[in-house]
């Protein structure tokens, strides 16, 4: 698969793949004179969790980490730990947004309400 199409079908610039190998996210084989860049299987698939990663909001750091633990045996389980970590994360923010929500509508309803109607 070329940058072009690798590019297409995950939404992203070319640009953004170089700029994912340049800091290790992935790694294309260099083919031909000209160096061209080839997407085989392996990597697709790490461009897959790499753009899962970031559209999650993992910073670059964060996803370096992963995926250098999910190329190494025993960082599997450390890079377990983070996906869990930031999961948690993700959990206690949505549960804040409800409540805060929640709170809203309650200022909202009760905004709407005649004068003293709710005693």
């Amino acid at each position: 698969m070329t940058i072009t199409q690798l590019a297409g079908a995950l939404g992203v610039r070319s640009s953004t793949l170089r700029f994912w190998e340049q800091e290790g996210l992935i790694a294309p084989q260099r083919v031909t004179s000209l160096r061209a860049r080839r997407y085989g299987p392996s990597v697709v698939d790490d461009a897959r969790i790499v753009t899962a990663l970031r559209n999650a909001g993992y910073p670059v750091p964060a996803v370096r980490e992963i995926m250098d633990g999910l190329r190494r045996l025993d960082g599997l389980e450390a890079a377990g730990h983070l996906l869990q970590r930031r999961l948690d994360e993700i959990a206690a923010r949505t549960v804040s947004l409800l409540r805060a929500g929640a709170d809203l509508a309650a200022v909202i309803t009760s905004a709407r309400q005649p004068p003293g109607a709710g005693t």
